[in-house]
């Protein structure tokens, strides 16, 4: 029983021993020095572990989804400002600070956008969209919005128009991919359960066949 006792209190001088090991001295220096390598290399391990970037990869799919209903959402408002004539008497910069206010995940790239503008930097303007989303239809549309001033307005509603049929194509496309690779995943176990019942039936008729020919063999 008096051993048991003196457990918490060698527990204890264990604990401020380590304590003291990393907060101080040249061995305690040592320790705290090689636990922040080794906190270094396995998260370096982990970043570059299989998991870790499809978790990753999974991330940005995700977030440049959103930024695409972003850009869609984006081209119906400024389609509305079109047909009540509101648009054809806007400047770029205006167009695109109030994109910036309307818009969640594209905002901060509407609001830089609006500022290279501001600098008379139409192309680094459109850069912008198109480092956001690396898709063709995404530069075309920085080039558009960047350069507005420039559309003759009787263009505008026709050119924003292609430009939310490309996206909805974008979509529609995404989404039967999608739809395809949930069907696969509904079907593979049904193909291998199929498969399942033939190798059953093909080992039952081997079996069979083997057992006759060594009965036929001993008789």
């Amino acid at each position: 029983m008096k051993i048991l006792a003196l457990v918490p209190f060698a527990f204890l001088i264990l604990l401020w021993t380590g304590v003291g090991l990393l907060n101080g001295g040249s061995a305690g220096r040592s320790v705290k020095l090689e636990a922040q390598r080794y906190r270094s290399r396995s998260g370096e391990l982990a970043r570059k572990s299989a998991p870790y970037k499809k978790l990753k990869q999974f991330a940005l799919s995700r977030k440049r989804e959103a930024m695409q209903r972003d850009l869609a959402e984006s081209l119906s408002y400024i389609k509305n400002l079109v047909v009540i004539g509101r648009g054809e008497n806007m400047s770029a910069q205006l167009l695109l600070e109030e994109l910036s206010e309307l818009s969640k995940d594209l905002g901060p790239v509407f609001l830089s956008m609006a500022r290279c503008v501001q600098l008379f930097d139409k192309q680094t303007a459109a850069q912008q969209l198109y480092d956001a989303l690396p898709f063709s239809y995404a530069k075309d549309i920085g080039e558009f919005l960047a350069g507005w001033e420039d559309v003759p307005p009787a263009d505008l509603l026709n050119t924003v128009e292609v430009y939310r049929s490309a996206l909805r194509e974008d979509r529609l496309t995404k989404q039967k991919r999608r739809d395809e690779m949930v069907s696969d995943l509904v079907y593979f176990p049904v193909v291998v359960n199929a498969m399942a019942v033939l190798m059953n039936f093909i080992y039952v008729a081997y079996f069979l066949q083997q057992r006759e020919a060594l009965s036929v063999l001993f008789n």
